[in-house]
């Protein structure tokens, strides 16, 4: 049972209900109305942790809080029973609440896609993510989430349907489009009616634009580890405006570093995002920091290099050697505080558990030319770093949860195959 067990904090007058802690791949978060926070494991997508506020339910409130109170309460309900209302209301020796998996499954699929778009190396303004989180959000009864990421998506789908020389769509891509086609068919009647129109017959997509080679990425991981040597980098999607830098396969494909410049420079490239804007990449500095004393070392600007890359030259106050571990970083905030070589650690053990499920779901648009076998190798290499940082952030439990998943590969079912992945556009 996933029971989660209610109880109220003083300090910020929310409802807390807590189930157990999310794992190794850690949390997807979700808003379904406003004050109501919920958190999905990324790996299981279970729910783990809901947030209520209730700081203005109390007294007299106005107009406008009375209806995200009643909002609030109407989700509450679907989630765990029409009893849910008065335990948040009376959360001191309430019994736990079990969330219902018919309401429950499409907010947890929702949470887990929009945490895979943020790192995807398909970029989030892809329609396929759009349209799918359409679908996803109606069918949680999101209707304003829903009519949004409709709308986003209705005219690039139709750019991307070919007649010809495309691949032929699976069916659960035509259910999203279809979905689409009826969210968006009271506000742009012809757009949607055209699109409802490709849907019959054999409706095919253009070929993928996005091409990696997954044999040549654990190639790299196992050369840059014994290259650089105490040198780390991190990318947190967290910390830039989103869209603007292509995540790669896996951290380290994230950012290039390199640390054989002649005059002793590190030397960090980013891809940039198609379509991104580079209006946004004046507000971005690498840095090396010291984790250990949480200063910045050295720091500088992104400069252009060919139309999708860009690149900064870090100038060393003094050898890399001199230092236990360093780590290089992307902020868009120069004031942006240092993480300490813990918090470092968590966040790229995240990272790579995000990288290892990907690779376990063998995106077919990303690298059509791949092997399984090649994601395979790649889902296993991201694991045993995954472990490797959980260790050495000091969480046993979550190290042994890596481990696991890692000795379990070659039989772990795949989770949710993206569709913004499986057409790599």
């Amino acid at each position: 049972m996933n029971d989660l067990t209610p109880s109220f904090e003083r300090e910020t007058g929310q409802v807390i209900l807590d189930g157990l802690s999310a794992g190794v791949a850690g949390e997807a978060p979700l808003i379904p109305v406003p004050g109501l926070d919920l958190a999905f494991d990324r790996a299981d997508g279970r729910l783990v942790r809901v947030v209520v506020d209730t700081t203005a339910t109390d007294g007299c409130i106005s107009a406008g809080a009375q209806t995200a109170a009643t909002l609030r309460n109407a989700m509450l309900s679907k989630l765990f029973g029409a009893h849910a209302p008065s335990a948040i209301a009376n959360p001191a020796g309430a019994p736990a609440l079990s969330p219902n998996p018919e309401f429950a499954d499409p907010l947890s699929s929702l949470a887990r896609l929009d945490a895979a778009r943020a790192t995807s190396p398909v970029p989030p303004g892809s329609p396929w993510w759009a349209a799918e989180a359409a679908e996803l959000a109606a069918r949680a009864g999101l209707s304003t989430r829903a009519g949004t990421e409709a709308r986003r998506a209705l005219a690039k789908l139709l750019g991307q349907l070919d007649g010809s020389n495309g691949a032929a769509l699976p069916e659960p891509a035509i259910q999203a489009a279809l979905a689409v086609a009826a969210l968006t068919a009271a506000d742009e009647p012809v757009a949607a009616a055209r699109l409802r129109d490709a849907m019959r017959g054999h409706p095919r997509v253009l070929p993928p634009v996005s091409e990696f080679d997954v044999a040549a990425e654990v190639e790299s991981l196992e050369k840059d580890r014994v290259r650089l040597g105490s040198l780390h980098w991190m990318f947190d999607p967290d910390l830039v405006p989103e869209g603007l830098f292509r995540p790669g396969l896996s951290p380290y494909s994230d950012l290039s570093v390199s640390n054989e410049s002649a005059d002793g420079a590190v030397v960090v490239e980013a891809v940039l995002a198609p379509g991104a804007d580079c209006g946004a990449l004046d507000r971005c500095l690498a840095r090396l920091v010291d984790p250990d004393v949480r200063r910045v070392l050295a720091q500088a600007a992104f400069a252009k290099t060919a139309p999708d890359r860009v690149q900064a030259n870090l100038k060393l106050p003094f050898p890399l050697d001199e230092l236990p571990e360093s780590w290089i970083e992307v902020v868009q905030d120069k004031l942006w505080p240092v993480r300490s070589a813990k918090g470092h650690r968590i966040r790229r053990a995240l990272r790579w558990a995000d990288a290892a499920l990907r690779a376990e779901r063998a995106p077919a648009g990303l690298a059509p030319h791949s092997r399984p076998e090649d994601w395979t190798v790649l889902a296993a290499a991201a694991w045993d770093r995954c472990r490797h940082d959980w260790e050495a952030a000091g969480d046993a439990d979550r190290a042994g949860q890596a481990a696991r998943r890692r000795a379990a590969i070659e039989t772990t079912q795949q989770g949710p195959v993206y569709l913004a992945e499986t057409f790599g556009r």
